[in-house]
């Protein structure tokens, strides 16, 4: 998609709610079983005004993990009630829609070239939260994609399961961009976002996981080795398994 939507097919992005939201269960493990439901949700960015209540398990999630930078997040603020726990974990700013990234794949890499900055912070959320977490960035496709691949390569998550769950970004795309639209955060006569960026191509995550499965000990050893606790990723693993916390 090199242009936006025309104005005739705005409507779609004044729907009050986010567009990119799905829950992360279902998804095979290696040793066996799917991941639990209720415990992870990654997603688009919401904006004042939202109101509309997703169809997953629970919500608002007991925490939320915003990627993004303080400019963006101070552009678009909203107040999530006062139950849930917000972490601001920016992760890079050279990902965010306003920076225009053409060339996925390496900014992905500068993402997990920088892991030590958020992938012990975020290990240390997911695995401590009293309910259900939600990560999310903008666009919820590129931070969002890197940080939940990095939780689920770590926990056991079978590599095609993570490609399949990044590509699905793809089928909200030109909602998302109605919903900037709608929101003010793109124009209509705004130049158009790069083309490459406007997708979620299997060539981006393919480093990802091509890197992490590289790694000496696996995924779980490249976060350990990025700052994560052992404790915590154990426990990250066991909820993502549906196991109790210990």
């Amino acid at each position: 998609m090199n242009e936006a939507p025309s104005e005739s097919r705005t409507d779609a992005g004044s729907v009050p709610g986010l567009v990119n939201l799905r829950d992360i269960g279902g998804l095979a493990l290696s040793g066996g079983g799917v991941t639990a439901s209720g415990v992870l949700y990654r997603g688009d960015a919401p904006y004042p005004g939202d109101n509309a209540v997703p169809d997953l398990e629970s919500w608002p999630p007991a925490s939320i993990v915003d990627l993004r930078g303080a400019r963006e997040r101070a552009r678009f603020a909203y107040d999530w009630p006062a139950a849930s726990v917000v972490h601001h974990v920016p992760m890079h700013d050279g990902a965010a829609p306003d920076a225009a990234p053409t060339d996925l794949a390496a900014v992905f890499v500068r993402m997990l070239n920088c892991g030590e900055v958020w992938a012990g912070t975020l290990v240390r959320i997911v695995s401590r939260s009293r309910g259900a977490t939600l990560v999310h960035c903008t666009a919820g496709k590129d931070r969002t994609g890197v940080a939940v691949a990095v939780l689920l390569l770590a926990a056991g998550v079978e590599p095609d399961e993570v490609v399949e769950d990044f590509i699905r970004s793809e089928d909200a795309l030109d909602d998302l961009y109605r919903r900037w639209i709608a929101v003010g955060m793109r124009k209509l006569d705004s130049p158009p976002l790069p083309e490459k960026y406007m997708h979620a191509p299997v060539e981006a995550i393919e480093p990802v996981i091509e890197r992490l499965g590289g790694t000496p000990g696996g995924p779980a050893q490249w976060l350990l080795d990025h700052g994560a606790d052992p404790a915590d990723l154990d426990r990250w693993c066991a909820r993502l398994h549906g196991g109790r916390e210990q």
